[in-house]
Parts: C-alpha cells; structure tokens; sequence
C-alpha cells in the first residue's frame, strides 16, 4: 500500500514518493516543525505485526543512529503510528550510484567511479572501527548529491541488515542470508563468520559494476551468480573495458578474493590501491595470487551450479528463509561468461565488411534500453529508452561495418548522442513511422535475455524493420561506452549475431 501526498505519519507530512522496497517505502515528507524535508521509511502495514520484520526494522534505526559521520545518512527520529513503523532520516536531493549508471553511463568515468568508492570506504571504515557490519554494500545505496555542494557529495544509507560484530544473536531466522547476491561475499552464502572483510569484498565488486557497467558474474539463475562468488576467478575490469589499465585487475582480484585473508584489510588500502592502479598503472604487490590461491577446487562448471542451487535450496527448506535480493542495478543478471582471450591477430571492421557483403548498404538503426527505477516523475516507468544519433560513435561503427545508419536518428544542432524518449516520442519514433531494415536494440531493462523480445514496448516491437536484440552485457557495456579504437569487445559480441539476422 502506497500512502497518499498529504497522509501525516509521526507528525511528517507525506510529498511524494522517492522509492519502494522490500520492507516498505521512502516518501520525502515535511517536518513537522521545521522548514525542511526528511526522507521518511515506512514499514509495509502487513510486515509490522511480523515479529522478525519489526525487529529489523527498529534495528536499522538503532544502527544507523548511532553513526555520525559525513558519509552516512543521518538517522534523525523513529516511531509508530497509525499501525506503521516509520524511520525519519537525512534527504539527499540527488540520485543513488545504480541509478546514475543507467540514466548516463558515459558520466559514470573511472575517476568518479574511484570518488563514490572512496567516500563509502570512508564511511565503511568509521562504521567497522565502531564495531558495526553493513553487509549489503552495492551502488544501489550510495546516495550522489551535487545540490549546495562544489564537488560531488556521496553517502551510504541502508543499514536495514547490519549487524554488530559483538552481537551473536541473529535476529533472523536460522540459515538466512540477508545480502544482495550480485555483492555477497562467499563467506555470506556459506553461513560462515563475518567481519569488515565482507563488506570489502561487496566494496570491490561495486567498484567493478561502477567502473565496467556490469554485475561481476552476471546470470540469470541464483545458483549460477552464487556458483561465480564461491569458484570463479575474480573478473577483470580491463576484460570489459579495454581503457581501464590492467592493473586495476589485481585491485579487482584482491578485493574480490574468496578467503577474507587474502583481502584488503581496509577499506581506505582498497581505494588507494584503485588509485595507484588508475592512475599510474600499477597494481598491489602479490606474493601469492589471490586469483590463483583463493578460487575454491572447483568442480565443473554444471556441477558448480548444481552444488550453488543445493546451497539455495537448503536454505529455503522448512523453517529457514532465503533472503538473497536481487541485485537492485541497471545492468540485469543475465548468463555467466568468461572473458574471450585476446586475438593474436585481432579482427578489424573492414575485416568484417570484406567477409558480410550482406551488410553492405542495409539500413539500421540502435535504440538502447536499459532498466531503471520506477517513480511518480517517471510516470513509473521500469525501463528508459533512448536512440543513437547519426554521427556517434556506435553509428560510425555500423558504418564502418558495411550499414547504412538510419536517417531518421539525425541529430539536430548540437544534440547530444543519445536521446531519450517519452511515450510520445516513442510513439512518433517507432511503430509505422520506423522504416529502416533493421533495428538494433541493446537492452539491460529486467525483460532481458538470450535475445528475447520480452516486455520490450510494443511500439519498437511492433517496427517493420526486423528487430535484433544485443543483451550480453560484455557486448552491450562495450556498445555503449564504445569509442573509435575499442572495436574488439565490441565486435567479438556483435557480429556473431549481426550475422545471425541480417541477409
């Protein structure tokens, strides 16, 4: 249930509605005597005569209102009323680091991907040192505000699942896992001890999804994404974006590492060695390779899922509760790869033009869609759509692979490459008014996977064109931060399927 503008709850007077999630809803709400605004949680009515629920939820307040530090949000007053339990915390005016992934990836560099990482680690690291785990670390809960700032301010909110490192009594529960898998540490999915190290482990892989736009091991089922944390090799950044210097790899490689003892021990070692890495090229000494003394002895891969999804499955038999979240992210999960090695001689787009003559002079055009947040601003929306202009880099590169790129995406006077569309744009843009011979849609909204059309809007389903999907997230991350020089990652995704559809 959704409260209504103008509902009071505690005195704060409901605005709008900035979020929804599994425990409740944030609303922005007026304070009751002050003239400013607070974020305002309200536990979902049927989860409050939950016991375990209500103890989460007074945790969260207890937790998070103990911490004063500039790098997490202010918990300011907690209540009942009305049959709700609600939090008042800090408003941040500004957006959460996932959100500003989606909406403009290009913005997203490695140098403000290395700023958000620090910041949290400065807030991870004054919340360790007063003994307290946040245990969900992701981009989702890093909150960007530039508003009354110079520079960008950042700051960690969520501690709805920390959990205080003398506390040992878990609230859940027995067998619960309350994380977001795309972050969870190995020792997290087993039941294991925890300690800060977990949450530099969630740390380095949302410096990874920051820096590359992808989950670390991206998959459609659970049991593959938890197979990934528990026996893979760390994933390198450098594999995805060949801009990024192979030393952030080794930074990625120790954070990420399966045995906390391998692992940074701080959160501030973490961020210096990121900017060591991206700055002058050179990764963190290893005397032995967490990359190869860390991976568990992995069984084969069918056997390493089969073994994750008795993990998952033991932890939902009976009494016991899964609580793994999904990831929250743009990017969706979709099948576990791993990164192609590099071509000795690698392949060129005039190479791929002399061997696709069925390219030459088709016409086409790319339409991105990606997942996003649904608001009242948004008109709820779960996906945005935006399309590349003529003369950007993704349609110099179709170009140069024979296509002719469709007119009708011409940019005007200084029109930035690419240009979102509302229900009425997309309606002028697609459907009859689409008339190329191919449409290219790179998706990473929630419908994603193996190519399929599903929960796409009806108007780009519904082209003449023949509609082909790009959804490996290697390929669709490399397409959308795709510069002149970074054709391999680009390539090695794209033409397999190109070639696939077009005749």
């Amino acid at each position: 249930m959704t409260l209504r503008a103008g509902a009071v709850i505690g005195g704060y007077r409901i605005e709008r509605v900035l979020g929804t999630g599994g425990m409740g809803s944030v609303y922005l709400a007026a304070h009751p005597s002050l003239p400013r605004h607070n974020a305002l949680k309200v536990l979902k009515p049927e989860l409050t005569r939950d016991v375990e629920f209500r103890a989460r939820f007074q945790r969260e307040a207890d937790l998070a209102s103990s911490l004063d530090h500039p790098n997490i949000v202010a918990v300011n007053d907690r209540g009942e009323a009305g049959g709700y339990l609600w939090i008042a915390m800090q408003y941040v005016d500004g957006t959460d680091a996932a959100a500003e992934l989606v909406r403009a990836p290009q913005s997203m560099t490695s140098d403000r991907a290395l700023w958000i990482v620090t910041e949290v680690g400065k807030a991870l690291d004054y919340a360790h040192r007063r003994g307290l785990l946040h245990r969900d670390v992701k981009p989702a809960n890093f909150m960007l505000s530039s508003s009354g700032h110079e520079v960008e301010r950042v700051l960690l909110t969520d501690f709805g699942v920390a959990k205080s490192l003398a506390d040992t009594n878990e609230i859940t529960a027995a067998g619960a896992i309350l994380a977001t898998i795309a972050y969870a540490a190995p020792e997290q999915l087993l039941g294991g001890r925890l300690d800060h190290r977990t949450d530099i482990y969630g740390l380095g892989c949302a410096l990874y999804k920051l820096l590359t736009g992808a989950n670390p091991f991206p998959a459609i089922q659970p049991a593959a994404v938890m197979a990934g944390h528990l026996y893979e090799e760390p994933p390198r950044p450098s594999a995805v974006d060949p801009r990024l210097p192979p030393a952030i790899d080794a930074v990625i490689a120790v954070a990420m590492a399966k045995e906390p003892a391998h692992r940074f021990n701080s959160c501030r070692e973490l961020s210096d060695a990121a900017y060591q890495a991206l700055t002058t090229g050179i990764g963190p000494a290893l005397n032995a390779s967490p990359v190869s003394t860390s991976v568990r002895r992995a069984p084969r891969r069918g056997k390493r899922i089969m073994l994750a999804a008795a993990v998952v499955g033991a932890l939902t038999i009976g009494a016991t509760t899964l609580a793994l979240r999904s990831s929250g992210d743009a990017t969706p999960p979709l099948a576990v790869s791993t990164p192609s090695p590099t071509r000795a001689n690698p392949v060129t787009a005039a190479d791929v033009q002399a061997a696709n003559p069925q390219f030459a002079g088709k016409s086409i055009g790319i339409v991105d869609v990606a997942a996003v947040e649904p608001t009242v601003d948004n008109g709820y929306e779960t996906a945005s759509t935006a399309v590349h202009l003529a003369g950007s880099p993704q349609s110099g590169l179709l170009e140069s692979l024979g296509f002719a790129y469709y007119t009708g995406f011409a940019s005007s006077a200084d029109e930035a490459s690419p240009r979102l569309l509302d229900s009425s744009a997309r309606y002028k843009t697609f459907g009859a008014a689409y008339f190329a011979d191919y449409l290219l849609v790179v998706r990473s909204d929630r419908g994603s996977g193996a190519g399929s059309l599903l929960n796409l809007d009806w108007r780009i389903t519904g082209v003449r064109a023949k509609v082909i999907v790009i959804d490996d997230p290697r390929t669709v991350v490399a397409l959308r931060n795709y510069v002149s020089g970074s054709d391999q990652q680009v390539l090695d995704g794209l033409v397999p399927v190109l070639r696939r559809h077009v005749t």
